[in-house]
């Protein structure tokens, strides 16, 4: 008897390996199935996904000058100081800097009434400068978004930036 145990038992694990192995196969084929269908059927012809329009094709960098150069005044501590500076755009996508281009006024007008807002940050922490030019590129961003529907540039640099 001995002997009819030790031969049953190699034929038992033969059949849970053979069970393990059909279970796999037919959660595999039942997960291929259910990908075709999700990749094949599931876009709903009478309720497509909304289009997003493709973004314009990056070239190289590209810089454009809002010239003329600001100048603002304020006051700092009972007298009138003045700032001089120069502000460039940096951006890949050529069109882009020409909506900066041809909605210019407004965007000079709003990078006007910021530098004068933010001049005493500017004298009060040693990296307001840099975080001027941030607020400046999140204003440019924000009026592109407004006008053409995306940020579209990468950065306002400060090119010259004199305080008297």
């Amino acid at each position: 008897m001995a002997e009819v145990d030790e031969v049953a038992v190699p034929s038992a694990n033969k059949g849970k390996k053979g069970l393990i192995v059909i279970v796999l196969a037919a959660v595999l084929i039942i997960a291929g199935g259910g990908g075709a269908w999700f990749f094949l059927m599931g876009s709903d012809p009478a309720n497509p996904a909304p289009v997003v329009a493709a973004a314009p094709p990056l070239g190289p960098v590209q810089y454009l000058d809002l010239a003329p150069a600001f100048i603002v005044n304020f006051p700092h501590q009972g007298r009138q100081r003045f700032l001089q500076a120069n502000v460039s755009v940096m951006s890949r996508d050529a069109q882009a800097i020409a909506a900066v281009s041809q909605h210019m006024p407004v965007i000079r007008h709003n990078l006007i009434n910021l530098l004068s807002a933010q001049m005493l940050l500017v004298f009060e922490d040693p990296a307001g400068v840099e975080t001027l030019r941030q607020l400046a590129t999140q204003e440019v961003k924000q009026v592109l978004q407004r006008e053409i529907g995306r940020e579209g540039i990468d950065e306002v640099l400060f090119t010259n930036f004199v305080m008297q």
